[in-house]
């Protein structure tokens, strides 16, 4: 149900009261009650002087509502809707629940509900042959529905008139500043979705004279436009470096707004993680060759499916095993690269021998625009994105990404996908692919 926030001031006390009961007798007591005339309040106040020694404290003026009166239902939910359209909604409404020959209250009140769902009601009646749990059931919400048995006292109808009046301000406060939070939400997010595609659009642009310039140097270093001094290789060289960085920076950039906005494309297959593993590695061995860091690789015997974007997984390992050769030392590196079967997801853990992640940096790596390196020492610094663009795709395939101390000293990063059933994935693309058709 949306809630209609009426137009009125903070500090304004809304004391508008409706008054529904078939007995005239009744409704004019209840009004005496809740709208004194002045004379009655000045005979109230003298008695009052009287009795209590004129104390300051008991000179108030009784609290006077305005009260609206009707005899039938259905007078009654035409006055709530005139109400508000005039956007001058009652506070509170007293209804009786008999009131032949009309409309009962229950329905009227069920009427009035719909029309102005912030009013408090308070059903009255001399009898006891009523299901509450029916009425609460008709007239949701129970914190906005109360009951009375007659016959009423006076100081009763006071002391709900004030408290239910009191409880419509602060719910009104509430429900404004929940309307001013969600309009302030809305504001960010549609204010993050044109950053995001601002970013795309400028990453298209950037991404295409780029490549013109790669092209260039690639043709330059190989001798295409004839023979190039030593020293101009090697600056060339240098330029070809930086673009190849500045590209890389772009495609991060572009892959955030794009997993920002939804528009991140993930193309599943049923995929052995064994193989997927395999391949990597024999990829970026020379890596670890080179830096003589000693690669290990720990896979189980039966071959362990998922269902994901092979590129993707990919390029999170990949990503991992990069950073863990960035700190691990020379010469006495150490990365162990192990899959384990649990049950109905298996576990990818990256093991290295660096100086490790410690306290809420382990958090905070994960975080856009943070660099892991500045949290554990010197290294080549680059745009923070890329570890928590590893998140947002573990997290496209309903997978899970941490880190823990690494008990020999360093840290391990692990990640949790849901394994599955080649064969059944096999199908559901086939069967997914004769529905397009």
């Amino acid at each position: 149900m949306n809630l209609k926030v009426p137009n009125r001031r903070k500090k304004e006390l809304n004391n508008r009261i409706l008054l529904v009961d078939d007995e005239p007798r009744i409704l004019d007591e209840l009004g005496k009650v809740l709208s004194p005339a002045e004379r009655n309040n000045a005979e109230l106040n003298e008695l009052g002087n009287r009795l209590f020694n004129n104390s300051k404290m008991n000179r108030r003026k009784a609290a006077s509502y305005n009260v609206c009166c009707y005899r039938q239902g259905d007078e009654a939910v035409d006055k709530v809707q005139e109400s508000m359209e005039k956007n001058e909604p009652f506070a509170v409404a007293f209804i009786d629940i008999r009131m032949p020959p009309g409309p009962d209250g229950v329905s009227t009140a069920e009427e009035i509900r719909k029309l102005d769902p912030n009013i408090q009601i308070v059903m009255m009646t001399g009898f006891s042959d009523f299901d509450i749990s029916e009425i609460s059931h008709r007239i949701p919400p129970e914190d906005k529905l109360l009951y009375m048995q007659k016959p009423i006292h006076s100081q009763e109808i006071r002391q709900f008139a004030l408290a239910l009046t009191a409880k419509w301000q602060s719910d009104y406060l509430l429900d404004l500043q929940n309307q001013k939070l969600i309009e302030n939400n809305e504001y960010l997010k549609e204010h993050d979705r044109l950053k995001s595609e601002f970013v795309m659009t400028v990453s298209h642009e950037l991404r295409t004279p780029l490549t013109i310039f790669k092209n260039i140097l690639s043709n330059a270093m190989a001798g295409v436009m004839g023979k190039i001094p030593p020293k101009l290789q090697q600056n060339l060289e240098m330029a070809d470096e930086a673009i190849s960085r500045l590209t890389s920076i772009i495609d991060d950039f572009l892959d955030v707004s794009k997993l920002e906005v939804g528009k991140m494309k993930v193309h599943p297959e049923a995929l052995c993680i064994q193989t997927v593993i395999k391949n990597l590695i024999e990829m970026i061995r020379f890596i670890t060759d080179t830096k003589n860091i000693q690669l290990d690789l720990v896979l189980p015997k039966k071959d362990l499916f998922i269902n994901a974007d092979h590129e993707k997984i990919t390029r999170v390992v990949n990503n991992i095993i990069e950073n863990a050769t960035k700190f691990v030392p020379e010469n006495t590196g150490k990365i162990v690269m192990r899959v384990e079967d649990k049950g109905e997801r298996l576990r990818i853990s990256i093991e290295d021998n660096g100086p490790g992640i410690h306290g809420d940096d382990k958090e905070k790596v994960f975080d856009r625009f943070v660099q892991v390196e500045k949290h554990i020492g010197p290294g080549k610094h680059g745009t923070g994105l890329g570890l928590a663009i590893c998140r947002d795709l573990i997290q496209l395939h309903s997978g899970r990404i941490w880190i823990e101390d690494n008990p020999g000293g360093g840290a391990i990063f692990r990640i949790l996908l849901p394994k599955c059933d080649p064969q059944t994935v096999e199908n559901e693309t086939e069967l997914l692919a004769e529905s397009s058709l």
